[in-house]
């Protein structure tokens, strides 16, 4: 049986309209909770960093991973004048949707932790918290990869690797432009 370009076109129609719509971003942590929670008892100061050509070159090339803007948010916290930490708010596509990061940062340069803010990608594809709790200390280095010092998670392959390319464009980013700005 031979299905006409009318028949076709009216089928896609009614599929169309029959699939539900796109399921609205969930919001996991606030940005505020997350910066409580990452800098507790101390108020961080945001700023905008407006990387150069070149420095998202360099950044891009020492993470192994492109950066979804030059334009990146940035917070750090004090506490007596000493800096406790940074953190790096990163948004971009895991599969085909977003998610947005909120990456901490010691002052010696090492992951403090990673806290998924939003994620629009279906739940079943978001690693669970402790898997993100394996990724503190870790510094930007070849182990930071998954399969070698980051642990893969089955039904989640694509998640992990945005949330590790995340994870090492923010300590890039701290290496290479943010502790030697201030």
């Amino acid at each position: 049986m031979r299905i006409g370009p009318r028949l076709m076109g009216g089928l896609a129609l009614a599929l169309s309209l029959a699939a539900p719509p796109p399921a609205p971003a969930e919001v996991l942590l606030t940005e505020n909770a997350a910066l409580e929670r990452a800098f507790p008892g101390t108020t961080a100061q945001r700023r905008m960093v407006y990387l150069t050509p070149d420095q998202v070159e360099a950044v891009q090339k020492k993470a192994r991973s492109r950066l979804p803007s030059a334009m990146v948010t940035v917070y750090e916290a004090r506490s007596k004048g000493e800096l406790i930490g940074r953190a790096v708010l990163d948004t971009s596509v895991v599969r085909t949707m977003p998610a947005t990061v909120l990456t901490v940062i010691a002052p010696d340069g090492t992951l403090r932790m990673a806290m998924v803010l939003q994620f629009t990608e279906p739940p079943d594809y978001l690693p669970r918290e402790g898997w993100l709790k394996t990724l503190e200390g870790q510094a930007l280095d070849d182990d930071l990869w998954p399969g070698r010092g980051v642990r893969r998670v089955t039904g989640a392959t694509l998640t992990v690797q945005a949330l590790t390319d995340t994870v090492r464009r923010a300590l890039a980013l701290d290496a290479l432009v943010l502790r030697r700005t201030r």
